[in-house]
């Protein structure tokens, strides 16, 4: 970023970008392109309406919507006007976006349809500060306080006729000490808190990853993280930049549909994605059997030594080159045509991302680039580069950032990224960055000789057993989603003799190996209470168990007849596991399974 703001970024790209294509819009039978002057247009519309309404510079605007152009127009518009935008996830709970809402006091709040507008419509007068609600989509006639998107535009046009200049104007106040944004954490424990970032925080880490990880000007992307989460923000944030082109998810289930529609040539997401992908490629191999079966591991086999020899630094050549050219015509090819057959490289970040799914991905000749952060380091703090990887680390800290190990393991973090404050909370903000400006991240990690960091968990998470040992249950949980059967586990035994896990079944794949061993039932619920499938699944875990020290053995495990989901609050809107709600939920199970000592 050439720029100290946000704000001025946008005008400036807008004016660079003029006719070229910047967003492609799903619509009925394909997508539809916008340029950057259309969105400059609605950008600046929407800036000028949340002015019309009388708001000041400062107020907080919070958007309730999923992933979509409108989101991104919202938000332009409010950094234009140098409001503060305050993201809050659509899956929340009524009485969670009230709590938001209350918590920063929010001025405006523009929501996605009548189903989030009646979240806001509920509180009734628990929100004084509340004066405008914005519905995207729907009609607003006969909703209190409410107005449409178009409504507000119009009434912006207006609003500009008559103050010519008046963005410019206060493009020209904001400064970069401004305060951008206040981004409630999703947590895993307790209320939520809101984190303070201001412009120089973002035009710092912006500049910061674009220097790490270079991206080429009209690189397509596909959006669909949650825009509420960092990581999906600051993917916007980074492709207006780089003047990307972002192309919107239909939504999350549509994702694989939307990659072999788009074809991306770089995509942020979370493991879950990936983990995904790697059990439906596995799932396939052994539903094709014979001789796809064994063509597809020789050619697993001659990836995977192609792929140490390129995280080594060194050439593929001679018999390999000409091995690993014939597997890629023969099958990996075809698994990248899956996802769209242009993709140079995966970004991964939002929770740990298993190795055995990176190195491969790249054997099939996909590279994913994993990177760490948190919302109160703006998003990143170390990632992965093109030219030099390790997987099973989240590479090497960001340029201008400062990463030590404290004495208990701890991650600490400094530089221009760190956020400002926990809004209204004091000592939260003490507890969280000390006297010299280090941010304690309450993550447990090792930094290696060449300055590759490497998650081992979050501190709060690490299981103590009976017998004094430490374990990591990330790391143990990975391993067990890594086999084809088991969607999710969630491992167990803090203070007690061993571990024991709750573990899901993977529908599609659990479903074809009931049909081969001739068994009728095809529902989750009812396979997962199959004797069985019980016997298959275990002995899974015992060949996992063999790679693991005695102590860090899943002994037993319950099989749940359904997924973790974020409807039931045992999911973050990141998908990480919310490991008190789950306990909470399924305790009685899991010392049950300590009773049969």
């Amino acid at each position: 970023m050439k720029e100290p703001t946000l704000t001025r970024m946008f005008l400036n790209r807008f004016n660079e970008g003029g006719d070229a294509v910047r967003y492609l819009v799903p619509e009925a039978g394909g997508y539809a392109p916008m340029t950057y002057r259309q969105a400059e247009d609605a950008a600046r519309e929407i800036c000028l309406g949340l002015m019309a309404l009388g708001l000041s510079r400062g107020d907080r605007v919070a958007i309730l919507a999923g992933t979509r152009l409108e989101w991104c127009l919202a938000d332009i518009g409010g950094i234009l006007g140098g409001f503060v935008t305050v993201p809050v996830y659509p899956s929340n709970l009524p009485d969670q976006v009230e709590y938001i809402l209350a918590h920063c006091r929010a001025r405006a709040v523009f929501v996605e349809d009548e189903p989030q507008y009646n979240k806001v419509a509920g509180c009734g007068g628990r929100l004084p500060n509340l004066s405008s609600i914005v519905m995207m989509t729907g009609d607003a006639a006969g909703k209190d306080g409410a107005t449409t998107l178009d409504a507000l535009r119009r009434k912006g046009r207006e609003f500009g006729m008559a103050n010519p200049g008046a963005i410019e104007a206060r493009a020209e106040e904001i400064r970069p000490e401004d305060d951008l944004t206040i981004i409630y954490t999703s947590g895993t424990t307790g209320p939520p808190k809101g984190v303070v970032t201001r412009h120089s925080n973002y035009a710092f880490i912006v500049t910061s990853c674009l220097e790490a990880v270079r991206i080429p000007r009209g690189s397509m992307f596909l959006q669909f993280l949650p825009l509420a989460h960092s990581l999906g923000r600051l993917e916007h944030f980074l492709t207006f930049d780089a003047m990307a082109v972002s192309a919107f998810a239909r939504g999350l289930q549509t994702v694989a549909e939307d990659l072999a529609t788009v074809r991306p040539e770089i995509m942020v997401s979370v493991p879950r994605l990936y983990e995904k992908f790697y059990a439906r490629v596995l799932a396939k191999v052994e539903e094709d059997g014979g001789l796809k079966k064994v063509i597809f591991r020789w050619a697993i086999g001659v990836g995977r030594e192609a792929s140490r020899r390129l995280q080594r630094g060194e050439p593929v050549r001679g018999l390999l080159a000409w091995k690993n050219s014939l597997a890629d015509r023969l099958v990996f090819r075809k698994v990248r045509d899956r996802m769209g057959g242009r993709l140079r490289f995966f970004i991964s970040g939002g929770a740990p991302l298993s190795r055995e799914i990176a190195e491969f991905l790249h054997a099939l000749g996909a590279l994913i680039l994993e990177g760490y952060g948190l919302t109160e380091t703006s998003t990143v703090t170390s990632v992965n580069r093109l030219e030099r990887y390790k997987f099973g680390t989240v590479g090497k800290a960001l340029p201008g950032t400062e990463i030590r190990i404290a004495a208990d393991g701890e991650i600490l973090v400094r530089g221009r990224h760190v956020f400002r404050e926990y809004f209204n909370d004091p000592p939260a903000t003490r507890e969280a960055i000390d006297a010299e400006g280090w941010l304690h991240t309450g993550d447990i990690g090792l930094l290696d000789e060449e300055g590759f960091l490497r998650i081992t968990d979050r501190k709060k998470d690490i299981i103590v057993t009976s017998g004094g040992k430490n374990i990591a249950p990330q790391n143990v949980e990975n391993l067990l989603k890594n086999d084809a059967f088991i969607s999710q586990a969630f491992v167990y035994g803090d203070r007690k003799k061993y571990l024991t896990a709750l573990l899901t079944l993977a529908p599609d794949e659990i479903s074809a190996w009931a049909a081969r061993n001739g068994i009728r039932e095809r529902d989750t619920q009812a396979l997962s209470m199959r004797p069985e499938v019980e016997k298959l699944i275990r002995g899974r875990v015992e060949e996992i168990n063999r790679g693991l020290a005695s102590f860090e053995q899943v002994k037993r495990f319950v099989l749940l007849g359904t997924d973790f989901s974020q409807e039931t609050g045992e999911l973050t809107p990141t998908l990480k596991i919310r490991r008190k709600v789950v306990v909470g939920k399924y305790g009685s199970l899991l010392d049950a399974l300590y009773e049969k000592d």
